[in-house]
């Protein structure tokens, strides 16, 4: 059977299976498998995983920015949407296909992949079981052996207080019990202890990133520990953030180094490193 009849047959099973499934479209399934063959084309399945995280960051170069499109459906479910990207879905989807083994079923294995890096325990209940916090989801990855956190020598306490979700999301408004949820899972994220790298630091410890490390950017935002993320790209011995980009409107590299990038927003107070476990 060709790689394409295949995919769509394995894809229309899981349309059918009911509960938890996937919101495909027919230009996500096209997109899918023409990742899958500059995989092959690249043999990107023997590559280190951090080369092959971003071999796939940079396959999706251009890719349209948009934001939301986790929260258009009235009940949670797990989105797939490989033609619009926003910061967030960007890094989930990258993760997703570069975790891909090469000898497992590419659809079921992304799908999963895709659960596993977007929601606690890669299980999908409500709104409150999707990681929405940067600094939670980094703990999550942690726990479930995905990423580590680079601790660094001049890494300083980040000591903001996560409250936005619970105070300012729709569904929270309207649902007590969600609301209480939300409380509680903000309330477990602000006992934890933070560290980050301030952003006037960054560019002098450079050299201590590598090509794809996920880079959260802090915020001086009340209510929030992250305002953006996205990739370390190695470029001529500079590191440049790979990342979906609200500005440029799609995925993009800066045009300047990751520090000199960070300096130019006020509200970036500086960065957090998650770096993909071999």
């Amino acid at each position: 059977m060709k790689p394409i009849i295949a995919l769509l047959v394995a894809m229309a099973a899981l349309q059918c299976r009911g509960g938890d499934t996937a919101s495909l479209s027919g230009e996500d399934r096209v997109i899918l498998e023409r990742y899958l063959e500059h995989a092959r084309a690249r043999r990107i399945d023997t590559l280190p995983l951090h080369r092959r995280v971003v071999e796939t960051a940079l396959f999706f170069l251009g890719t349209p920015y948009r934001a939301g499109t986790l929260d258009e459906n009235e009940t949670e479910q797990l989105v797939v949407n490989l033609r619009e990207m926003d910061c967030v879905t960007f890094v989930d989807n990258v993760l997703a296909l570069a975790l891909l083994p090469s000898s497992a079923d590419p659809v079921d294995r992304f799908l999963d992949n895709l659960r596993r890096v977007r929601y606690r325990d890669g299980k999908i209940i409500d709104l409150a079981s999707r990681l929405h916090y940067s600094t939670d989801w980094l703990f999550e990855m942690q726990r479930q052996g995905i990423l580590k956190e680079i601790a660094r020598q001049e890494n300083i306490p980040f000591t903001n207080k996560v409250n936005h979700l619970a105070r300012h999301h729709p569904a929270a408004a309207k649902d007590a019990a969600l609301r209480d949820r939300l409380l509680a899972i903000e309330k477990q994220i602000n006992a934890r202890t933070k560290q980050h790298l301030p952003k006037d630091r960054v560019q002098p410890n450079a050299g201590q990133l590598r090509d794809g490390d996920v880079i959260l950017i802090t915020t001086t935002r009340e209510g929030l520990d992250a305002a953006h993320l996205g990739f370390a790209l190695e470029r001529d011995n500079t590191i440049y953030l790979l990342h979906a980009s609200s500005d440029a409107r799609a995925v993009v590299i800066t045009t300047v180094p990751l520090g000199d990038y960070l300096a130019r927003v006020r509200a970036h107070a500086g960065i957090i490193t998650g770096r993909i476990i071999e």
